[in-house]
C-alpha cells in the first residue's frame, strides 16, 4: 500500500514513529508530503500535540494506560516501511492519540491552579501595580469579585480595577484568557497595547508579545478599539492582530489550536522561529537562544508542549535545518546544520 492509499490521519501516525526525519531521504520526503495539503499539516499538528500529553503520564494512571497501548502499537523497524501491517500499527496509534485528543479538550488533564495575588483587596478598585502576576512556567486561574474567571498564563501580569459602575483590566505582560459575567449595566474593558476591547459576557483571549497584541474570540462578541479610534466587532472564531501603532487586521482562526496553550501545549503557524523562542522561554528557567539572524527568520509551524525546550529543540530539527547546542546548564543555541 502506498502513501497516496493512506488518510492523512495514517501518514501523520507514520511519520511520527520515524526517528530520522532530519536525515536524508526521509527529510525531503517529510517535507514533501507536509507540502501536499493542509489536511496533512493539521494530522501532524493533532498528532504531534496529543503525543506530547505521553510526557505527562506518570502523573495519570489513564494517560500512563494509554501512552503503553500506543507505543505497543507503535510500527516497529522494517525493511519496507509502507507495508500493511506498519500501516495497521499507526492506524492503532491514532485511535489511542484521537481518545486522548477528545480528553483534553474536555479538561480531563487539567491541573487546579491557584490564583497568584501580589496586592492587597482594595488595589481592585484603581488603577496602580498589577493585581496578579504569574512567573515562568507558572499559571493561574483567578476568580474575580464580579464572577469572571481569568486564566493567566506564566511570566504574565494583570491590573484589575472595579469602581464607578466599571470593570476595568490592564494585561501589562503576557497571556491571558476570559470567561467574563455578564452584567449589562458594568462594561467589562481589557487593555493591552495601547487597545481596548470592550466585552458583555463572553470569553475571548488577550495575547502580548513585544511589539504586538492579538485577540481571540471564543463565544459572544467583543469590539475592539484599534490605533486609529475605530471599533473592530469580531465574531467567534475571529482574532484580531496588529503591530504597535497599525491598524491591525480581522482573520478567521481555530479557537481550539488558540486556546490549546491552557492545556499545556502552543501553537505557531508559519512564525518566526524568533518569535516561537521567545514565546517558549516564558515557560522554564531554562532557556534558547538565536545569535544567527538567518536561524531567527525561518518559519515554524506545528504545535508543541510547554515547559520541555529540549523536546521543542529535537522537534524542530527535524523539519528545519537547525540543531539546538547546549551552551551551559540553562542555556541552549539554535544553530544552523548548513544543509
Amino acid at each position: 500500500m502506498t502513501r497516496a492509499a493512506l488518510t492523512s490521519a495514517q501518514a501523520a501516525a507514520q511519520w511520527l514513529a520515524h526517528d530520522d526525519l532530519d536525515q536524508s531521504p526521509q527529510r525531503e520526503q517529510f517535507a514533501a508530503w507536509l507540502d501536499e495539503s493542509q489536511d496533512n499539516r493539521d494530522a501532524w499538528n493533532q498528532v504531534h500535540r496529543v503525543w506530547a500529553i505521553f510526557d505527562d503520564a506518570e502523573d495519570s494512571d489513564l494517560i500512563a494506560a494509554l501512552a503503553r497501548a500506543a507505543r505497543r502499537a507503535g510500527p516497529e523497524p522494517v525493511a519496507k516501511p509502507w507495508q500493511p501491517a506498519l500501516i495497521a500499527a499507526s492506524i492503532a496509534v491514532v485511535a489511542v492519540s484521537a481518545t486522548l485528543f477528545v480528553g483534553v479538550r474536555q479538561g480531563w488533564f487539567e491541573r487546579a491552579t491557584k490564583p497568584v495575588q501580589v496586592a492587597a483587596a482594595p488595589s481592585l478598585t484603581a488603577v496602580g501595580r498589577p493585581d496578579y502576576v504569574t512567573g515562568k512556567g507558572q499559571k493561574s486561574v483567578v476568580d474575580l469579585p464580579d464572577g469572571t474567571r481569568v486564566t493567566l498564563d506564566a511570566d504574565s501580569a494583570l491590573d484589575v480595577a472595579f469602581t464607578g459602575g466599571r470593570r476595568d483590566l490592564r494585561l501589562l505582560n503576557g497571556h491571558a484568557f476570559f470567561d467574563v459575567a455578564h452584567d449589562r449595566t458594568r462594561p467589562f474593558t481589557v487593555q493591552a497595547d495601547g487597545r481596548v476591547v470592550t466585552a458583555l459576557g463572553t470569553q475571548f483571549d488577550v495575547r502580548l508579545t513585544p511589539g504586538a497584541v492579538r485577540v481571540v474570540l471564543a463565544e459572544g462578541s467583543v469590539s475592539v478599539v484599534s490605533a486609529d479610534g475605530q471599533a473592530i466587532r469580531l465574531a467567534p472564531g475571529q482574532a484580531f492582530a496588529a503591530r504597535t501603532g497599525a491598524t491591525g487586521a480581522v482573520s478567521s482562526t481555530n479557537v481550539d489550536d488558540a486556546l490549546a496553550w491552557r492545556q499545556g501545549v502552543v501553537e505557531f503557524r508559519d512564525q518566526p522561529l524568533s518569535e516561537a523562542v521567545a514565546l517558549l522561554n516564558r515557560y522554564t528557567r531554562a532557556r534558547i537562544v538565536i545569535r544567527d539572524p538567518k536561524v531567527a527568520a525561518l518559519r515554524i509551524t506545528g504545535v508543541f508542549k510547554t515547559g520541555d525546550i529540549k523536546r521543542f529543540g529535537r522537534s524542530v530539527s527535524q523539519v528545519l535545518p537547525v540543531r539546538m547546542i547546549a551552551r551551559d546548564v540553562d542555556t541552549y543555541e539554535l544553530v544552523s546544520t548548513g544543509r
